[in-house]
């Protein structure tokens, strides 16, 4: 309770004083606060913070520069894919491969001819590609994060056999000529293609990079159609800016164009660097015979 000086009997503040503030009078003692006015005092019933509870909040920087490849939009009853994930299972592949994130079907039903035909990706041009069916591939999340692949790095792809496909996959590293497969095979140079040159050849247009020296077709009889396909694959890859060089076409085109918006001067990509190439999604393509 509240002091009184004896003095003057007025009401003295709840501070220690050494004499009252109204009639100076000395106090023989120093008067002390009440318990009331003592910060977290005993009886004191609010509710206390334990610093054991408090989180730092999360940095949002990570979450802003993380960007991710567009999610799939093809429709769940496209006809096309369900063929096109049939030959896939056909190849027995383990499932951990795949991400379903980077899913998408670029047919004609699910990518429609008023859409664009190329966008830019780290800063270089790619060709869509239209006709063929993306099944995505699991990229290690903190390359992606300390590359920042989905930003920086451009877009190529990359055509092989399946069995090829298979241990670049599985090895997480592209093969060069000399290399040997999961199946004993070693990769050679192509017979079209310039004899003592050891490198991983991609390109910005799946036009190129489907062409029958580098993948090809694969004969498929579907059960759910009851038809039988030639079907071809090619990977789908994110390329480091920096770590390759661009040339011309390599299979003696000669003045056929091979895409048309990519010259022919300009459509083949090289590098020695295995670690500057990461795929993110196998793309199949069939066609009815």
């Amino acid at each position: 309770m509240p002091r009184r000086c004896s003095n003057c009997h007025r009401e003295t503040p709840p501070t220690q004083l050494r004499s009252c503030p109204h009639c100076r009078k000395e106090f023989t003692t120093s008067l002390r606060a009440s318990p009331s006015t003592i910060p977290f005092a005993k009886h004191d019933r609010s509710p206390r913070i334990s610093l054991g509870h408090i989180r730092p909040r999360a940095s949002s920087s990570a979450a802003a520069h993380r960007i991710t490849p567009r999610e799939n939009d093809t429709p769940v009853s496209c006809q096309y894919k369900k063929v096109c994930a049939e030959y896939l299972s056909s190849l027995r592949w383990d499932k951990s491969f795949f991400d379903r994130q980077h899913n998408r079907c670029y047919c004609e039903n699910c990518y429609s001819s008023s859409r664009e035909d190329t966008t830019v990706q780290g800063g270089s041009k790619y060709v869509l590609p239209r006709g063929w069916c993306r099944f995505g591939l699991h990229v290690d999340q903190v390359r992606a994060d300390i590359d920042r692949i989905w930003s920086k790095w451009i877009v190529t792809y990359h055509g092989t056999r399946p069995m090829a496909a298979q241990s670049i996959i599985q090895h997480r590293q592209f093969l060069l000529p000399g290399d040997t497969c999961i199946d004993g095979t070693k990769v050679a140079i192509l017979p079209d293609h310039i004899p003592g040159k050891n490198h991983i050849y991609t390109s910005p247009t799946i036009a190129y990079s489907s062409y029958e020296a580098y993948c090809p077709p694969q004969r498929f009889h579907s059960q759910q159609t009851g038809k039988t396909y030639d079907a071809r694959l090619v990977l789908q890859c994110r390329q480091q800016p920096g770590s390759y060089k661009v040339q011309g076409e390599t299979i003696n085109a000669g003045s056929k164009r091979l895409c048309p918006f990519i010259p022919n001067d300009q459509i083949e990509i090289f590098t020695e660097v295995r670690a500057a190439v990461v795929p993110y999604g196998v793309l199949i393509h069939l066609t009815e015979v």
